[in-house]
Order: structure tokens, then sequence, then C-alpha cells
């Protein structure tokens, strides 16, 4: 019997889904993409797919003047009262946070995260599959609150937050365990990008010598995790 599609939601390019199309196919999901960037539209037929992961992108959760910014909150909601799985990364997670009526915003410091951090999972949080403190990349400024209802998984050594549970099988995480070599190279094939500035990032050294001593034990995390998260859909 063949397995239903996972739709991928991008809002900057396709290669955003990284890591997680290619674990993913291995695991006989075919793989489909929606760039809402591009004008694509969210399905209304939910029943037809076993999942949805909703990625990154330069833009505020609060931007809500954006369209596809609104209306991916909205379909969010319905989603995840649906009890599909959402996995939500970064950006989108901080969609389904705004989704449950929780605040994204800067932190009071102006601290940003851009390189490979110590991520903790907090204690009794067996449902993000992560047993000890595991190095991932971030990339952010903004992050969300963990909104009513919804459990708490992990912490971060800046930002208090770095994942939650809501229903079923809904997750957003504030951290990136899809980026792979093909979408770190794209981030500096320009050179350093702006936000390697701000305070808190890392240098572009810093970042290539995380990815090669902390990729490896992350994308074996994801597999392990997207296998326990699509197995709570129905």
């Amino acid at each position: 019997m063949s397995k239903k599609p996972v739709l991928m939601l991008t809002h900057m390019a396709a290669r955003d889904a990284g890591q997680i199309a290619v674990i993913l196919g291995d695991m006989g999901h075919p793989v489909e993409t929606a760039r809402l960037n591009k004008g694509d539209a969210l399905p209304e037929d939910i029943e037809s797919y076993a999942g949805f992961a909703s990625f990154g992108g330069a833009m505020s959760a609060n931007d809500e003047h954006v369209d596809f910014i609104r209306d991916e909150i909205a379909w969010m909601g319905r989603v995840m009262a649906a009890d599909k799985p959402l996995l939500g990364l970064c950006l989108g997670g901080q969609l389904m946070a705004r989704a449950l009526g929780a605040r994204v915003g800067p932190h009071p410091d102006g601290t940003y995260e851009f390189g490979y951090y110590p991520v903790t999972p907090i204690e009794g949080s067996g449902d993000l599959q992560m047993a000890a403190t595991l190095n991932v990349c971030l990339r952010h400024g903004e992050a969300f609150e963990v909104p009513d209802g919804a459990q708490h998984l992990a912490t971060g050594e800046s930002f208090p937050n770095m994942a939650f549970r809501y229903g079923a099988a809904g997750f957003a995480l504030q951290f990136h365990p899809e980026v792979n070599d093909e979408i770190l190279s794209g981030w500096h094939k320009d050179g350093p990008p702006p936000d390697i500035n701000n305070p808190g990032a890392q240098s572009a050294d810093e970042q290539f010598a995380g990815r090669d001593a902390h990729e490896e034990a992350m994308h074996d995390w994801l597999r392990k995790f997207l296998t326990h998260w699509l197995g709570l859909g129905s």
C-alpha cells in the first residue's frame, strides 16, 4: 500500500525542505512542495496528506499584512484542530504559535542566533525524542512563546522556548534540523549573509565547523523524530 505524501510549505526557496525531504523520501513518502511566497495555494483537502512541514523565511510571523502569512496562520489552526501531523520550523513554528494565540517577538537584548547552538530537552518531554542536549542549526532573531494548552519541550541558552507540542501531532521547533550542506552552502554562496553581523551570530568559519561537528547527530535525531511524528497521524 502506497504511503500518503507529505507537503512541504516553503517561504523562500524550494531547497528549504532540505534533509526533511530526503528523509521522508527514504521513508517511502512522496514529497510535495507548495511555495507559498510564489503564489502556490494551501490545500483545502488536508486528509489526502500524511502531514505538513512549514519552513523558515526572512519575513516575520507578525507580518499579517502579507497575504500568504495571514492565510497560513488561519490554515494552521484548521490543521491542528483536525489533529493532522503539522511540523513548524523557525518561522513555521512561530506561525503555529500565532495561530494558537501566542506572542512572537525578538529577544529583549537583541540577541540573534545564526549557527550551531545547544538545545536541551525539558525533563519529561519524551515526545521530542531527544534524550540529551543536542547542538542544532539556528537562524533567528525572533522566537515564540509557548501557547496556552501546549507542552513546552525544549530550551536554549539565549531563548527559553525551543520547541512545543500542541494536540496529537503538532510540533513547533525554533531550530533548523533540516539544514544540510546544500542549504548551509546556499546561505553563504554569495559571501557571508548580512545577518551574520548581528549580536550572537557565529562567523562563517564557526558555522561550517559546527556543521562538521554536529550535522550527523542532528540528522540522526531528525530521522527518529520524523518517524515518531508521522506515526501520530490518523
